[in-house]
């Protein structure tokens, strides 16, 4: 399993939050966060993302993962449309309905 303790707290700390903060907004416990941080347990998915949106950072910096997964590729709507040989949607056309 991915240890993400270190960027929790990273992340975490570089937002000048505490752990009590995070456990408010995430409605845990502080000693979940505690746990998360030292690797003890990990978040999960729904939570994840609710730290990465408090953090303002993407999920795969926040686990430490350099290169960004299927979902994210996929997220991008060039690359969607790509992936379904969809046509591209040109602006001017879009906007001149």
């Amino acid at each position: 399993m991915i240890k993400i303790g270190s960027q929790l707290k990273y992340y975490r700390e570089e937002n000048q939050f505490t752990q009590k903060d995070v456990a408010a907004v995430l409605h845990v416990t502080p000693q979940t966060i505690s746990k998360w941080e030292r690797n003890k347990s990990y978040p999960d998915v729904d939570q994840l993302v609710r730290l990465s949106e408090l953090y303002k950072v993407n999920v795969n910096k926040l686990i430490g993962r350099a290169k960004p997964s299927f979902l994210d590729y996929l997220a991008n709507a060039q690359n969607l449309r790509n992936y379904y040989n969809l046509p591209n949607i040109k602006e001017d056309e879009h906007h001149g309905e």
